[in-house]
């Protein structure tokens, strides 16, 4: 589902990244790749377009900068609240230029988890639904928001403990992803399964990991 939100978000995006950093390439969700650069700007022009389209007002705007392998720079916004996440490479995670950590949960009993589903659900085995029904009992609750962005950054935060998604793209989580570990989240990625993941703060990680049983799976 693409919206003309959506386009004109990544094309103002991209025409204002253009005129600051010329040299810099592009990885968006609308438009594509462009030549490969030293670095490349990430962007998620509008994450929750669905949301968007129907009147959920929870949608965000994403933008990570990559140098190499490595993404240095994250900000995520969320315009209706006008809430500002951003992180750079070694200097600590902000909302709204106050310091955010991750939340010392104990045990997943304490902790509320958010997750996602992919797109192509209906035949997709890995669609996450036989893993999301293995954590719901053990946890204090589970929230499917449909903003990868904003998930990451809600762990950064320590409003929700963990997160674990399937099949997710580079848009979806590059700014959110350093966002949180530079808020001290740990997290694992589980490369057979097209950019999928787990992120949480590190005193659950592993009970998480068990419980989702996806060790046997790598």
């Amino acid at each position: 589902m693409v919206t003309e939100v959506d386009q004109n978000s990544e094309k103002m995006l991209i025409e204002k990244l253009k005129n600051e950093f010329p040299d810099f390439g592009f990885l968006a969700e609308e438009s594509g790749s462009s030549d490969e650069k030293e670095y490349m700007w990430v962007i998620d022009p509008l994450d929750g377009t669905t949301n968007f389209s129907v009147g959920v007002p929870i949608f965000a705007i994403s933008v990570g900068l990559k140098k190499g392998s490595e993404t240095i720079l994250g900000a995520v916004y969320m315009p209706l609240t006008n809430v500002m996440y951003t992180a750079i490479k070694g200097e600590g995670a902000y909302k709204n230029n106050s310091a955010i950590r991750v939340n010392d949960n104990k045990t997943l009993r304490a902790s509320v988890l958010a997750t996602g589903f992919p797109y192509d659900r209906a035949e997709n085995r890995i669609n996450n639904v036989t893993e999301f029904s293995k954590v719901v009992p053990h946890v204090k609750g589970i929230r499917r928001l449909g903003v990868a962005a904003y998930d990451l950054c809600l762990v950064a935060e320590g409003v929700f403990a963990g997160y674990w998604e399937f099949g997710i793209k580079p848009w979806d989580f590059t700014a959110g992803l350093l966002i949180a570990t530079e808020a001290g989240a740990t997290f694992k990625m589980l490369p057979h399964r097209d950019y999928s993941m787990i992120v949480s703060n590190p005193f659950i990680f592993d009970e998480l990991e068990n419980i989702l049983d996806l060790k046997k799976q790598n």
